[in-house]
């Protein structure tokens, strides 16, 4: 229900909430930490500090029931996986038959509980897609083969990051190394916060398919989009 809670205070609260005690972040740190933007508005973290200003016991709460993580390595386990992996694999496999709307599947090189995943997650994209195409995100079917969903991967990192410095899993320079590393991989890919948003949102859509929280994420997404005080209008995307 922690989720849920948040979800709904973030679209009924002040949005871009901002740390009482003013920190100064050079224009990269401010970037980064809003890789992780549609997180931190979903979780009403701060958007303008390391810190997410989030009460601690229901940090802990959240990143163990939802991420497995309790100490400083599976603290540091689930940040790798998040950088070396991720879902975006799994996207990359199925795109194409989504695309397409086919039946085909390259699965020749999965093993059986990964074909499994995979046929979940285009069950979920095909439950999803009209979401995506009546919010603007996609325009049609073949606009999947266009994105990436590394940002549903990046973002999460930003906010697991700043939750585990939270709770001292990880040191304040372990935690600014890693969301250099979430902003530098997204400059790579996307050239503005609007592909980035949509490369979210498909990743979300793939990993959960049809839920009560898809058209909150997308309303907070389309608001850091579009929003004149959003942190994503603050600073733009610098594409590598």
């Amino acid at each position: 229900m922690g989720f849920l809670k948040n979800l709904v205070g973030a679209l009924s609260n002040k949005k871009y909430r901002e740390n009482p005690v003013v920190a100064t972040l050079t224009t990269e740190q401010y970037i980064a930490l809003n890789i992780g933007a549609i997180n931190g508005e979903q979780t009403m973290s701060f958007c303008d500090s390391l810190t997410t200003g989030v009460d601690k016991s229901e940090t802990q709460k959240n990143l163990m029931n939802y991420y497995e993580i309790f100490d400083r390595n599976t603290a540091l386990e689930t940040l790798e996986w998040f950088l070396d992996k991720g879902h975006r694999g799994f996207y990359e496999i199925i795109k194409k038959t989504v695309s397409e709307h086919s039946t085909l599947l390259n699965d020749e090189h999965l093993n059986n509980a990964e074909k499994d995943t995979a046929e979940e997650y285009i069950e979920n994209l095909e439950g999803t897609i009209k979401d995506l195409l009546e919010n603007g995100f996609i325009h049609n079917r073949s606009d999947f083969m266009k994105h990436s969903i590394l940002a549903w991967d990046m973002g999460r990192l930003v906010l697991v990051a700043r939750c585990c410095y939270d709770l001292d899993y990880i040191s304040e320079d372990e935690a600014w190394d890693i969301l250099k590393k979430a902003e530098d991989e997204s400059c790579k890919v996307y050239r503005n916060w609007i592909d980035f948003g949509t490369g979210y949102m498909i990743g979300r859509c793939m990993w959960s398919g049809p839920s009560m929280m898809i058209s909150g994420l997308m309303d907070i997404t389309k608001g850091l989009i579009g929003d004149e005080d959003s942190p994503w209008k603050k600073n733009l995307l610098k594409n590598i």
